[in-house]
């Protein structure tokens, strides 16, 4: 009956069932244990949702009332992500920095369209703990190859000596070994992407 009954004793349990001194007491000298005898009480953690009680009855803890277009419901709006990215407000220039895109960028052989956020799609790789540095132009439409050209005709120049590149056509990104996301970027603005 002790491995069939389920307690939340596990020591107790251990001697439902048997006769003789429990645990060092000399006046339950002779007495049966049972299961309703048992009054410790011991809280169980659960190992996992499986072997867990279900839970039976849940009281309310908080009293609310459901309205709709409530007056206060405008400053939870404000806190909400936006769902949409709003357009850019053209303006002489932006605090941050930030440069919009020019339309004669489009009539190029190779283009370089904005991410959702109106970013340039430049971004740098860092692997290998920090020895490996891949800087990746991503998004690229157009002749990619023209674009991979002088791109490293560009970084040449300022640096005064060869980068490796590597192109990915189908990918539609140029990969450029080395951090030079900065200089990739104000070659962009200039070319007007």
């Amino acid at each position: 009956m002790a491995t069939v009954w389920r307690s939340q004793y596990a020591f107790a349990r251990f001697f439902v069932g048997k006769t003789g001194r429990i645990l060092n007491n000399a006046a339950d000298l002779g007495t049966k244990l049972t299961p309703e005898s048992i009054s410790a009480q011991v809280t169980r953690n659960y190992s996992n949702y499986a072997h867990s009680p279900f839970v039976r009855k849940i009281k309310e803890q908080y009293d609310f009332d459901i309205v709709k277009n409530p007056p206060e419901w405008t400053y939870v709006e404000r806190l909400l992500p936006l769902e949409t990215i709003p357009p850019v407000v053209p303006k002489e220039s932006y605090p941050s920095g930030w440069i919009p895109p020019k339309e004669e960028a489009k009539e190029l052989p190779y283009y370089m369209p904005r991410t959702k956020n109106h970013e340039l799609p430049i971004y740098l790789t860092i692997t290998h703990k920090g020895q490996r540095k891949i800087t990746a132009l991503r998004k690229i439409e157009g002749d990619i190859w023209l674009m991979n050209d002088l791109i490293k005709e560009h970084l040449q120049e300022k640096l005064n000596r060869y980068v490796e590149t590597r192109v990915h056509e189908f990918g539609r990104f140029i990969e450029v070994k080395g951090d030079f996301v900065n200089l990739l970027k104000e070659w962009a603005y200039s070319k007007g992407f």
